[in-house]
């Protein structure tokens, strides 16, 4: 097999880096991979001395690390986390064509890497999906469902893998953020599994949000593509205790998986959208029904101030 590269974006948490890292290296599969760490820049002098720790364990998984081959990219300034991650992972696309990325708050099964390639490979001309995800929320599934897997319009932001012709040509500017506002039912799809996503990426467009998922999620739903996701999470996140970016000690429940569940070789199949599914997942990432009717609202508002702009 041709292993997919993985790209490991750092920034000021060195506890959660040499946990995250601990748990992919035990991967058999890592002896294959090429890995690249991404690690920002300090945004004050306070966050200085945390990069640094974080860097020097950078620096000696360089020099001992079981991977294939491990190249270390520092940026001189803090780029941010969705500017490292946009930048970062179309840099190893276009040599690769295909990519894993992880993020430095998750801890993975040792059948993570497998996995994921597996579905890099299975999934890779299949054109109704166009990202693979390897975390899994807790979900209740139909008692009449099967399947190792299963699919979503929601992508997945934590540890997830794409390919270059699906990453390619996303609109990261969101100059055709008027395309979900004349069509309702691309906000339809966008919320499908969750309704914080149409405010986020109109948020976005004012400048008042710094997602990359958003935008990269929106890009897929534009072009008809769904995320492939794993009945039993391969990824478990450690990083819901304040300590960066979107990590609030009360999700810690909500995105609380068991690895032991996790299967050494999962069965891939092309399967279509899940109604249940799709639902329990919406009541996953949606916070009720007072949530929904402010956001329908809000949304109705926002989509008739566009159009009106012509």
């Amino acid at each position: 097999m041709n292993y997919a590269p993985v790209v490991l974006f750092v920034y000021n948490r060195a506890d959660h880096f040499m946990e995250t890292y601990n748990s992919i290296a035990k991967c058999p599969e890592a002896t294959e991979t090429d890995l690249f760490i991404f690690s920002d820049g300090a945004k004050n002098e306070n966050a200085q001395n945390a990069v640094k720790e974080v860097r020097r364990f950078a620096e000696k998984i360089a020099e001992e690390s079981v991977f294939k081959s491990v190249q270390v990219i520092e940026s001189p300034v803090n780029k941010g986390l969705a500017k490292s991650i946009i930048n970062g992972v179309s840099q190893v696309l276009e040599k690769y064509g295909k990519v894993i990325v992880v993020e430095d708050d998750c801890y993975c099964s040792p059948y993570f890497l497998k996995h994921m390639n597996r579905c890099l490979d299975f999934y890779k001309d299949n054109q109704s999906i166009g990202a693979v995800s390897g975390y899994c929320p807790k979900l209740d599934f139909p008692e009449d469902y099967k399947n190792d897997v299963f699919t979503a319009y929601r992508s997945c932001s934590c540890a997830w893998g794409t390919w270059m012709d699906r990453w390619q040509n996303i609109d990261w500017e969101l100059k055709e953020f008027k395309s979900f506002c004349k069509k309702p039912a691309l906000i339809k799809k966008l919320n499908a599994n969750g309704n914080d996503r149409f405010m986020r990426l109109y948020r976005q467009t004012k400048g008042n949000g710094s997602s990359w998922s958003v935008r990269f999620g929106a890009h897929l739903v534009k072009n008809n593509w769904l995320t492939v996701y794993p009945r039993y999470s391969y990824i478990k996140n450690i990083g819901c205790d304040e300590s960066g970016v979107h990590s609030k000690t009360e999700d810690a429940e909500k995105m609380a998986v068991d690895l032991s569940k996790t299967i050494p070789d999962s069965v891939l199949v092309d399967v279509p959208l899940n109604k249940k599914i799709q639902k329990t997942m919406r009541k996953h990432y949606s916070y009720g029904l007072v949530s929904d009717m402010k956001k329908f609202i809000a949304t109705t508002l926002i989509v008739i101030k566009e159009n009106l702009k012509g």
